[in-house]
C-alpha cells in the first residue's frame, strides 16, 4: 500500500474507486455529514491515485468548487476545463468564439469593459455571455475533450458537495450539454453530496454506478481502527525512520485521542511528522 505524506488511505473506499483510478468509466456519489469526513483530504489521494505515473499528461483530473473564485461561474468551469486538457497540449481556440461575435460588436468604442446586447446576445469584453455563447464556447470545450480521449487521455471530473441549484446548473449546461458525451468511455465522475446540498443531490444529478458514504470517525468501527493503526505505523516506519516500537505507540496515541473525527486523525498525523521532522532539524 502506497502512501502520500501526512494522509492516510481509505482501504475500503480506495478498493470501490480502483477500477475508476485504472480508466473505468463511470459515475461515482460520495455522501458526508461533516468536514470530519475529511473531504479535501479524500479528494487529495483520489487525484494522486487517478494521476499516478501522468508522465504524459493522458491521465487529468479537476476539481470544481463553487466556492473557488477560479471556478465559481459556468464560464469559470468551462475554462477551468480546458485549462487543465492544455496540460496534456490539447488546445481550445478562444479565436472562434470571440470572432462570432466579432461583427456584430464592431464599430464601438469604449474607455473600460463594453456590454452590448444585440440580437439574444450580450458581449462582454468580446465574449458572448448569453445562453448561446456559453454553449458554444462549451462546444470547442468538448471538441478539445473528443481529441484529448482520442489520443489516449484520460479525465476525472470531481464536483465538490455545493447548493442543489448550483450542482444543477453543472449538470445542465456542462455535462448533460456535452462534456459526458465527449469524454465517451475515457471519462469518469464523481460528485459529492453532503450538508451544501441539504444531503440531497439535485435531480438532474447522473445515476451512480458506485455510491458509498465517506466515514466521519471510526469510533465504533474496530476493523478501521485497525487499518488506521497499521497505516500509520507503515508511514511512520517507511517514511518517517521510526523504528517499530515508537512506531506502534505513536499509532495507538493517535487513534486512541482522535478516533472521534478522521480529521483529527489526518492533522494529528501531521502534527507527529512535522514534529518529528523539526526535532530531527535539532539534532
Amino acid at each position: 500500500m502506497t502512501h502520500a505524506h501526512f494522509r492516510l488511505d481509505w482501504l475500503r473506499e480506495a478498493n470501490k474507486l480502483n477500477p475508476y483510478f485504472d480508466g473505468q468509466p463511470g459515475v461515482v456519489r460520495i455522501d458526508f455529514e461533516s468536514e470530519d469526513a475529511a473531504v479535501d483530504k479524500f479528494n487529495h489521494f483520489i487525484k494522486e491515485q487517478f494521476q499516478r505515473g501522468n508522465a504524459n499528461c493522458h491521465w487529468l483530473s479537476l476539481r470544481l468548487d463553487d466556492e473557488w473564485s477560479t471556478t465559481f461561474t459556468v464560464d469559470d468551469q468551462i475554462f477551468a476545463v480546458a485549462r487543465k486538457l492544455e496540460e496534456s497540449g490539447v488546445q481550445v481556440d478562444w479565436k472562434q468564439a470571440q470572432s462570432s461575435v466579432g461583427d456584430v460588436a464592431s464599430g464601438n468604442h469604449a474607455g473600460g469593459d463594453i456590454d452590448i446586447n444585440i440580437s439574444d446576445s450580450v458581449i462582454v469584453n468580446g465574449m458572448d455571455a448569453s445562453p448561446k455563447g456559453v454553449e458554444y464556447r462549451l462546444g470547442l470545450v468538448c471538441d478539445a475533450m473528443k481529441k484529448f480521449v482520442e489520443n489516449g487521455g484520460h479525465f476525472m471530473l470531481i464536483i465538490n458537495d455545493m447548493k442543489r441549484h448550483d450542482q444543477g446548473r453543472i449538470w445542465k449546461t456542462i455535462w448533460n450539454a456535452g462534456l459526458r458525451d465527449a469524454g465517451g468511455d475515457n471519462l469518469s465522475l464523481i460528485y459529492y453530496v453532503g450538508r451544501q446540498c441539504g444531503q440531497v443531490p439535485h435531480d438532474d444529478a447522473p445515476a451512480p454506478n458506485v455510491a458509498f458514504r465517506l466515514p466521519h470517525d471510526i469510533e465504533t468501527d474496530e476493523a478501521r481502527q485497525d487499518e488506521v493503526y497499521n497505516d500509520i505505523i507503515e508511514i511512520l516506519t517507511t517514511r518517517e525512520g521510526y523504528n517499530a516500537d515508537e512506531a506502534s505507540k505513536a499509532a495507538g496515541s493517535i487513534v486512541g485521542s482522535n478516533s472521534y473525527s478522521v480529521r483529527r486523525l489526518h492533522m494529528s498525523l501531521s502534527s507527529t511528522i512535522m514534529f518529528n521532522a523539526a526535532k530531527k532539524g535539532c539534532v
